[in-house]
C-alpha cells in the first residue's frame, strides 16, 4: 500500500511527552530530541539566551547559554532538565556546550533514568487513555514479559504520527517549498525535532542562506537564526547523552 504523505498538520496540540512511547517507534521520542524541543521553547520565550564571547585564544567564539529565570517547581521531564542546566550553570547563570557534555556524561544515571520516566510516562498514558493496551505474558507464579498493542483510537494517532513525519521529511528534502501554508513554524521546528530530524534541517541550513530559506516559504529569520545557533548544544547533549547510554549498558553488561 501506498503511503500517504499528505498529512500537513501536526498530530496533536497538548503535550507532546504524551506520545513519545509512539515516537521512538518511528525513531524520534528520545530524551536528546525533548531536550532540543526545550531548548527552542526556552529560546523562543526568551528564558534562555545564545550568547557569543569572542576570545583571542580560540578560534571560533564560544557559544553559551544564559539563563533568565529561576527554578521550576513541578515534577515535568521539562522542570528536571531545566534545573539540572541551571545547576551546571556559573554564578552567572551561564554555561557553555562542552559543560553541557560534560554534566550529561558525569550523570549518566539521572539521565537515562530520565528517559526512562520519559517512556513509561507515555506508555501510561497511552494506555490509561485508550490508546494501548498491555498484556503481560505468565508461567506459573513468574511474569516474564509484557508487551503491548495498540487499540483502534491507538493505531489512527500511531498512523497520523507516522503521516506526519513523512510530510516533515518531504518539506525538508524540498527545502521546505511549501505547497501548503504553514500555520505555525514554531511548531514545525517542534515537531522536527521529536522526529529526530533536526540532523536534516541543520545540513540544509549549512547549504541554504537564510535569505532563502526565509522569503520564498514565509519562515521566520529569527527562528532559522536560533536554531542554528542551537546546534552546539543540541549536539553536546547527544554526544553525553550517547555516553552516558552506553556506560549504563556496559556497567549492566559487566554485573550480569
Amino acid at each position: 500500500m501506498e503511503k500517504n504523505r499528505t498529512t500537513t498538520y501536526s498530530p496533536l496540540r497538548d503535550n507532546v511527552l504524551d506520545v513519545a512511547f509512539y515516537l521512538q517507534r518511528i525513531g524520534g521520542g528520545k530524551l536528546e530530541n525533548y531536550a532540543q524541543v526545550c531548548f527552542l521553547k526556552w529560546a523562543i520565550e526568551k528564558r534562555i539566551l545564545i550568547l557569543e564571547n569572542d576570545s583571542l585564544i580560540k578560534r571560533a567564539p564560544t557559544t553559551m547559554f544564559f539563563l533568565t529565570e529561576d527554578r521550576m517547581e513541578e515534577e515535568s521531564v521539562e522542570s528536571l532538565l531545566w534545573n539540572i542546566l541551571l545547576e551546571a550553570a556559573d554564578e552567572k547563570n551561564k554555561i557553555i556546550d562542552q559543560e553541557l557534555k560534560n554534566i550529561v556524561k558525569e550523570e549518566a544515571l539521572l539521565f537515562v533514568s530520565l528517559e526512562n520516566k520519559l517512556t513509561n510516562d507515555s506508555k501510561n498514558f497511552l494506555i490509561e487513555n485508550g490508546f494501548l493496551v498491555e498484556k503481560e505474558r505468565r508461567l506459573l507464579y513468574f511474569n516474564l514479559k509484557t508487551s503491548q498493542h495498540s487499540t483502534t483510537k491507538g493505531e489512527k494517532l500511531y498512523n497520523h504520527l507516522k503521516e506526519y513525519f513523512h510530510y516533515l521529511e518531504d518539506l525538508i528534502d524540498q527545502n521546505f517549498d511549501l505547497k501548503n501554508e504553514i500555520e505555525s513554524w514554531e511548531e514545525v521546528f517542534t515537531w522536527i525535532s521529536l522526529f529526530g530530524l533536526a540532523d536534516k534541517v541543520y545540513n540544509k541550513m549549512k547549504k541554504i542562506p537564510s535569505q532563502q530559506l526565509d522569503i520564498p516559504t514565509g519562515m521566520p529569520k529569527q527562528l532559522i537564526e536560533t536554531y542554528k545557533k542551537l546546534a552546539p548544544f543540541l549536539d553536546s547533549f547527544s554526544i553525553g547523552f550517547t555516553y552516558a547510554s552506553n556506560s549504563m549498558n556496559s556497567g549492566r553488561s559487566c554485573c550480569v
